[in-house]
């Protein structure tokens, strides 16, 4: 078992990874918060595979707890989802010596974390995210949000975890298309803070090879998404906001976020090169490397759609470029920079 503290403010919590976890969540919460009961809020999908796994452990752990199972795809991140969390929570009238547990994808981590923000007493939160852009990305920072309307997360609020628990085991058991593109998540970790983790990911082939070294990638990206948040890179990283700009300009029926990131980060690392800012090759090796994940290195968005879009990035804000593989470097750059980094990408 591997431990990283994370830090949203002054606040500081621990997220514990280690293989097969989801059988010994009973013994991990025991051990580590002693709650007197236990809310598990899932869905469907998680619950078919892991959630009796999870509940036999809470018993064994003699820690009192019932599930709540939702409807999968995209209802677990909606309103209507918080509706019946908050609910259940009040039902059960949990307090502050309880856990609410919430175990699956990114979206239902976030509308947990959400619901346990707004509930009207102290409950202690214990995010097990089960998926790899969970583990890669919504693990660390606090962030939550939900959709009011499909694609937009404009309700949110930062509502750190007391604990989070990552089982990397449970990436095994994802569709292709999702895991690969968790994996655009990893590939940017890397490119941005890891020149060893990028050469691992050139050098690995075929999903059976990832998975026998998930445990460390999983690891390796928890430590690099805490240090870009703490050197404030992560909030930075033009990539990122061109992934959520290509996203939103498709209404959400395009690209999944992660294969977003990845031809965002390209386009910029492309960019990068024509002003020197960035070291020749870089873009080529990471536009291999997405390749090798069969992840995209291109995208058709309607052009008057995502200068919108662009446009509500701002005129002038501090953004990260690579400066090489494995290092990024921060810059102030106004909108003709982000324009000509997607524009001028091809």
């Amino acid at each position: 078992m591997q431990t990283v503290q994370a830090s949203v403010g002054a606040y500081r919590y621990d997220i514990l990874l280690e293989n097969g976890l989801a059988g010994r969540l009973g013994d991990r919460l025991a051990e580590r918060l002693n709650p007197a009961r236990a809310l598990l809020v899932t869905d469907e999908n998680v619950w078919r595979l892991y959630g009796a796994r999870a509940m036999r452990s809470l018993e064994a752990a003699m820690i009192p707890a019932e599930a709540l199972v939702l409807k999968a795809g995209g209802y677990p991140a909606t309103l209507d989802a918080l509706r019946e969390i908050s609910a259940r929570m009040a039902e059960l009238k949990l307090g502050r010596e309880d856990a609410l547990v919430v175990m699956g994808g990114g979206s239902l981590c976030d509308t947990g974390g959400y619901a346990a923000w707004n509930y009207r007493d102290v409950v202690r939160l214990v995010q097990v995210p089960t998926t790899l852009i969970g583990m890669a990305d919504w693990a660390v920072g606090g962030k939550t949000a939900l959709e009011y309307k499909p694609g937009s997360r404009m309700i949110g609020s930062f509502f750190p975890p007391t604990l989070a628990l990552i089982d990397p085991q449970t990436t095994a058991t994802m569709p292709e298309r999702e895991f690969m593109s968790g994996m655009a998540e990893v590939v940017k970790c890397g490119c941005a803070a890891d020149a060893a983790l990028f050469h691992l990911l050139e050098t690995l082939s075929g999903r059976a090879s990832i998975q026998a070294r998930m445990e460390e990638i999983a690891w390796r990206c928890l430590e690099i998404k805490r240090e870009l948040i703490v050197s404030q890179r992560e909030k930075t990283l033009l990539g990122h906001s061109l992934a959520h700009a290509v996203e939103t300009a498709q209404r959400y029926r395009g690209l999944l976020h992660g294969e977003a990131v990845g031809v965002g980060l390209l386009a910029v690392a492309r960019h990068g090169e024509r002003l020197d800012l960035t070291a020749r090759g870089t873009s080529a090796r990471l536009k291999d490397c997405l390749r090798r994940y069969s992840l995209p290195t291109s995208v058709a968005v309607e052009p008057e759609t995502m200068r919108a879009r662009l446009r509500a990035l701002g005129d002038s804000l501090d953004i990260a470029v690579p400066e090489r593989v494995g290092w990024t470097n921060v810059h102030r750059v106004d909108s003709a920079f982000i324009n000509e980094a997607w524009f001028g990408r091809l």
